[in-house]
């Protein structure tokens, strides 16, 4: 899915890997009142648990190693879902229900191995904040019941500010994925 169907004026942003612990995440987070979804790589997660549970978020899986799982075998795609919601679950202490693949890339295998690892959904997005700018796979605004992706990166800032940004330009309000897909 890329859109969460809703007739409120909503918008979901999420962020994804988890490469960057910026420093400033979890103050903008509570200043703006927004509480994002984040899809973590064990590769990046690893190590960093204190860092990302003090966020006020709610962790989801984004694989192991961040490989383009379209046209993998099932035994490696599952291995890299199963394997990544696993570690998360060990960390967090709840096992993830949602699921985003790398680069929004999958096929039929890819859904049968989320399933298989208790996936409810799997979830991609309808725009993309980059290097401050939100950018758009279709028109030139955010509508409501979009997901937005965003990274952990070190543009985090500019990058959640122009995300709060465009969202009060198009009269939406970010709200939490899990309270609609929970």
């Amino acid at each position: 899915m890329t859109r969460i169907e809703t007739d409120k004026p909503y918008v979901f942003i999420t962020i994804d890997d988890g490469a960057v612990q910026h420093p400033k995440a979890r103050e903008l987070m509570i200043e703006a009142g927004v509480w994002p979804s984040v899809f973590l790589n064990t590769k990046y997660a690893e190590g960093h648990k204190d860092y990302f549970k003090q966020l006020p978020v709610t962790v989801h899986s984004h694989t192991s190693t961040h490989p383009n799982l379209m046209g993998k075998g099932f035994e490696f795609q599952k291995h890299e879902i199963c394997g990544n919601a696993d570690f998360l679950a060990g960390d967090y202490g709840k096992r993830p229900t949602l699921f985003r693949p790398p680069f929004g890339n999958y096929d039929a295998t890819t859904r049968h191995a989320a399933a298989s690892c208790g996936f409810k959904a799997l979830v991609n997005w309808t725009a993309a904040v980059n290097d401050g700018r939100v950018q758009f796979q279709q028109g030139d605004e955010l509508v409501r019941g979009d997901i937005v992706l965003m990274h952990f990166r070190t543009t985090f800032v500019e990058d959640f500010t122009a995300f709060l940004n465009r969202a009060k330009q198009d009269g939406l309000t970010p709200v939490p994925l899990e309270d609609f897909l929970g």
